[in-house]
């Protein structure tokens, strides 16, 4: 039996990726957020971003959050899901939930200036800015941590020996 689990950690740091091979691996239900949103939208993280700004997104995402239950087994959440205690309050309530920290240099390779991400942050705000604000956040409402600097098939291996946890 597979027990839910949920990911949180910075954009690019594999929470899609991992989600999804995860899905693929146990034949089990699986959420993106991010997807979620951008398809109640009909539009990129980024363009809602630029038209309705980033406390939008991070209200869209909090609300997508509240509607998952226990039926989705592997559920991505955007990297600024860790602004709500309502939205991971909800998560804890029903999946055990994964930081996929992934060092700055990475996340930056992977991302580089995070524009096209809708980065649900102000304005201005530098991807070092982001990491050194969520990572505590990520720290308090993580179960288990994982290195997002190893391979997805890595991860998927460590990840799957405690899904029973």
């Amino acid at each position: 039996m597979f027990k839910n689990i949920s990911f949180i950690g910075m954009a690019g740091c594999g929470k899609s990726t991992i989600g999804k091979a995860l899905s693929i691996e146990f034949s089990i239900k699986y959420a993106d957020t991010d997807l979620l949103i951008e398809n109640e939208f009909n539009k990129s993280l980024e363009d809602i971003k630029q038209n309705k700004g980033y406390k939008f997104v991070r209200m869209a995402e909090e609300k997508a959050i509240l509607n998952l239950n226990k039926d989705f087994r592997i559920i991505s959440t955007g990297g600024s899901a860790v602004y709500s205690k309502t939205a991971m309050s909800h998560l804890q309530s029903f999946t055990k939930i994964i930081y996929i920290s992934t060092p700055l240099n990475i996340i930056k390779e992977r991302i580089g200036n995070g524009q096209e991400r809708g980065f649900a942050v102000p304005d201005g705000m530098s991807i070092e800015d982001v990491f050194y604000e969520r990572e505590p956040l990520y720290n308090k409402w993580a179960d288990k941590t994982v290195d997002g600097s190893l391979s997805v098939d890595q991860l998927v291996q460590i990840i799957s020996k405690f899904k029973n946890d």
